[in-house]
């Protein structure tokens, strides 16, 4: 019986080793693995192209531009904000983050299929010229926009001082589109602009996330702060047409108003956590009650504060939804001085929230609105009453300061600032402790 299990066993060792020379290793028969692609195959038909077109072409032209405009075509490819950028395109990139530059004074981004103003600089020549947020941007100097990176048509719109630019625009509440004749020219801006409100609560107004933007904005408010015996009451903080800038600055910005936890979180495609940026008790100054004011330009960086405070609940949100950019640029630096700007990542709100292509929705929704006093017929007082008594010196005194109504500063014409008031001044029992 041992002797027959021992034939079966060698014979199904033969059957076996027989059927996987059979399968594995007889040519033609086998299962072995298909050779991976080389991923780099295409480029040998690239090469061949540019030698096609250099030794065939009519006119006799540089490999250099060609090539440069290869990469910027394969970047088309991706998002709207990943660009190859010369050396002097990356020096233009530096001063628009900077403050001040030659230009018509006006920042840009997509939405959905469209080219949007997302702000224009007050007092710039884009601003003067009529241009506003949500204007769609059809052609610069009749070409049209479509087939241009945001990088390359911040270029377009560059130039010496005095040179004139033509802009084919698309109002939102027009139907034909609009031709403007917008002259260059030095475009500077203060980036933190700060006043009082009503004498006991600071508003300090954003306008990009440049570098020192945050150290910027902490000095303001200490200013603020000492200008009120016992300090501010409140502070409305406004983003409204910020389109962003410096992740890090937006990050420090919040920190301000964070004692402790996640301001936000960058993840990359497969959703792996590229940082974390967490609140430092060190960088904490400020506990008093907050308003933020977002609107359709407020985007990155300002959606970054915006979103961090309103899911810490540290300050309510005021206005009307936000612009919806939460992807993540890298610079990386090329040999020649050129640079890669390439998306790498989006960033999260506290929560877990992606606000790409969504935006930050406000606590209140508050449309952009100018109030317009009303003017009332005269109304009968006591005093001109027939007989009526005279007042006392005591019944003239003053009043205190603090019993000045909000509409006694002739600044506060604006809806969504009004709004932000009355809640810092409604809201102080419901805002966290500091």
């Amino acid at each position: 019986m041992s002797r027959f299990l021992c034939q079966v066993s060698v014979s199904l060792t033969i059957v076996l080793v027989f059927t996987a020379l059979l399968l594995g290793s007889t040519p033609g028969i086998g299962f072995a693995r298909p050779p991976r692609p080389d991923p780099y195959e295409r480029l040998d038909v690239f090469a061949r192209v540019l030698h096609v077109i250099e030794q065939h072409y009519v006119d006799d032209i540089a490999r250099g531009p060609m090539i440069d405009g290869a990469i910027q075509g394969m970047l088309r490819t991706l998002d709207p904000h990943s660009s190859f950028m010369s050396s002097e395109e990356r020096r233009d990139f530096e001063l628009r983050t900077g403050g001040r530059f030659v230009g018509i004074g006006i920042e840009i981004g997509i939405q959905g299929d469209s080219l949007r103003v997302i702000a224009t600089i007050p007092g710039g020549p884009a601003a003067r010229a009529g241009l506003d947020s949500g204007d769609i941007i059809l052609a610069v100097d009749d070409h049209d926009v479509s087939r241009m990176s945001l990088d390359h048509l911040f270029m377009a719109l560059r130039g010496e001082p005095g040179s004139t630019v033509v802009l084919t625009i698309k109002h939102p509440n027009l139907l034909a589109p609009k031709t403007y004749v917008i002259e260059r020219g030095l475009v500077q801006t203060d980036v933190v602009v700060s006043r009082m409100l009503n004498g006991h609560y600071g508003y300090v107004m954003v306008k990009s996330f440049g570098q020192g933007t945050a150290d910027k904005v902490k000095a303001e408010i200490d200013k603020l702060n000492r200008y009120v015996d016992g300090g501010l009451k409140g502070l409305v903080l406004d983003l409204r047409k910020n389109p962003g800038g410096y992740l890090k600055e937006g990050v420090d910005l919040a920190n301000l108003f964070l004692k402790d936890g996640v301001i936000t979180q960058t993840r990359g495609r497969t959703g792996n956590v590229i940082e974390t940026y967490k609140a430092s008790s060190r960088r904490h100054a400020f506990n008093m009650p907050l308003a933020v004011l977002i609107d359709e330009g407020s985007a990155s960086a300002s959606e970054i504060v915006a979103g961090a405070l309103q899911d810490h609940r540290r300050a309510v949100i005021v206005g009307t939804t936000s612009f919806g950019k939460a992807s993540v640029q890298s610079m990386f630096p090329l040999p020649d001085g050129s640079s890669l700007k390439l998306t790498i990542g989006k960033y999260y709100t506290p929560n877990g929230h992606c606000i790409q292509a969504i935006g930050i929705t406000p606590d209140i929704e508050v449309e952009a609105m100018v109030l317009t006093p009303r003017p009332r017929p005269p109304q009968k007082r006591e005093k001109d009453l027939e007989r009526a008594l005279q007042a006392t010196p005591e019944a003239t005194a003053s009043l205190p300061a603090d019993a000045l109504d909000i509409q006694d500063d002739p600044a506060i014409d604006d809806l969504q600032l009004f709004t932000a008031l009355g809640q810092l001044r409604a809201r102080e029992f419901i805002l966290p402790a500091p």
